[in-house]
């Protein structure tokens, strides 16, 4: 049986000061890289127009709950596909391999709706990094039944969580609050967005939304089960649930830091082609423009081979067309797929040029490891081959806070105003600087596209 009481009572009685350096530092770095997430995601008109006709039809919530507006910011956090989740899993043989969960894009659109209010960096960032330890450890806690897709399982309880520290909930109510938010599961399957369907993202939106939702019917009242819960993710969503994972060395062993961050806004299992094309192409010349880019990669990459894409979640599922957009942009970030680029002829010609092969001895890799090998050939006849064994941003490799910044900039940018932007990464790079940073965040960006 899951002890929502032991897991309530971690979450109200955990401070940042008990947590190790290490860990509250990383807290801001995956604060701040969800945020540029989120921010690159209200970029695109589809999220933009979904935002207008929610608005126009607002429904009633509990406690006054803005739906349209944490349904829209959770559709926008993952709408790039550059959001983080957890890479760290017990049962290390786990296939095919997909993250153990992605908390911290639920969580952050109540923390975002709280910042406008007025509540300190420091205190947001807090409950954003108990908030999402509790997600994270539903996530290593169970396993994903095969072809599921984590969006809206494990992240509606860390959105609970949030809410009923934000809104002073007792224990007893924030264990009630767990039990509502992980009843209600998205239980939708990964081939979705592996084909191109955006509605994936909504799923992230929606579980925002319950898990907010979870809270405030939890206050007013609405009775919880632990025994429900456990049923669900111990057999019908979810199998393998491991109690001393959801509950053992809290506040001492910390599950959020086992979280990778993507350099790239697409599909985890492409960086390790992207970082080898890096390589390759490191310090070269053109050689009179690229011939053909041979990519020698594990099974579940090499599935990912569309050269001809339905929306741009689908170019974000595809080998050929991310690579050309590197090649084209030398990055991959918020504005590699919005629509007038995403149509350039440029991108459709690279991704013709791109040889996907599957290399079994790389399949036999997985999970622990994601090789692959990139030949990058040039019309001269030249060439030049790269290969990784893991793709960077790993707890084992992970990035350096100056390209975490850089990232958060290239999303934000149309956004955000420079200032804020800046303010924002210093902020939150500096955990012991405190202020009211997501504030001004708020305040630039709820009022532009989610009143």
């Amino acid at each position: 049986m899951i002890d929502t009481a032991r897991i309530a009572a971690f979450a109200h009685d955990a401070r940042l000061d008990d947590a190790p350096p290490e860990v509250v530092a990383f807290a801001g770095r995956l604060l701040l890289d969800t945020l540029g997430a989120l921010l690159g995601g209200l970029r695109y008109p589809q999220v933009t127009a979904f935002g207008d006709s929610l608005r126009a039809a607002e429904p009633a919530g509990p406690r006054d709950l803005p739906f349209g507006r944490l349904v829209t910011l959770g559709t926008a956090a993952t709408w790039l596909d550059a959001d983080s989740g957890g890479s760290f899993h017990p049962q290390g043989h786990r296939l095919p391999p997909v993250p153990t969960a992605h908390p911290a894009p639920h969580s952050l659109p109540v923390l975002l709706h709280a910042a406008a209010g007025g509540l300190d960096d420091r205190r947001l960032l807090e409950i954003f990094l108990v908030a999402n330890e509790v997600g994270m450890r539903f996530g290593v806690g169970t396993t994903l039944r095969p072809g599921l897709h984590p969006h809206g399982i494990h992240g509606p309880i860390a959105s609970a969580v949030a809410t009923a520290l934000l809104h002073d909930l007792s224990s007893a109510l924030t264990a009630t609050s767990v039990e509502l938010a992980g009843s209600v599961p998205l239980a939708a399957t990964l081939a979705v967005p592996m084909h191109g369907g955006t509605v994936r993202n909504l799923w992230t939106g929606l579980g925002a939304y319950y898990g907010a939702a979870a809270a405030g019917r939890a206050a007013d009242g609405v009775a919880g089960s632990a025994t429900v819960l456990s049923q669900l993710l111990d057999g019908l969503v979810t199998t393998g649930l491991s109690t001393s994972e959801l509950t053992g060395g809290l506040g001492e062993r910390w599950r959020l830091a086992d979280s990778y961050l993507k350099p790239y806004a697409c599909a985890r299992w492409i960086h390790p082609a992207l970082d080898a094309f890096r390589l390759a192409v490191a310090g070269a010349p053109e050689r009179g423009g690229l011939a053909a880019i041979e990519v020698d990669t594990f099974a579940f990459a090499a599935s990912l081979s569309a050269v001809r894409v339905a929306s741009d979640l689908h170019a974000r599922f595809s080998v050929p067309v991310s690579l050309a957009t590197y090649a084209l942009d030398g990055e991959l970030a918020a504005a590699g797929f919005l629509p007038d680029r995403l149509a350039r002829s440029e991108v459709g010609e690279l991704a013709a040029l791109v040889r996907l092969r599957e290399e079994p001895a790389y399949t036999a890799a997985l999970p622990h490891e994601r090789p692959t090998t990139v030949t990058v050939r040039w019309r001269d006849g030249s060439a030049e081959t790269a290969s990784v064994r893991n793709a960077r941003g790993n707890p084992s490799d992970p990035l350096p806070d100056d390209e975490v910044a850089a990232k958060f900039r290239r999303n934000a940018q149309d956004v955000l105003t420079p200032a804020t932007a800046d303010a924002v990464v210093a902020g939150l790079l500096d955990s012991a600087a405190g202020g009211h940073t997501l504030q001004a965040v708020a305040t630039e960006v709820l009022g532009r596209f989610c009143p």
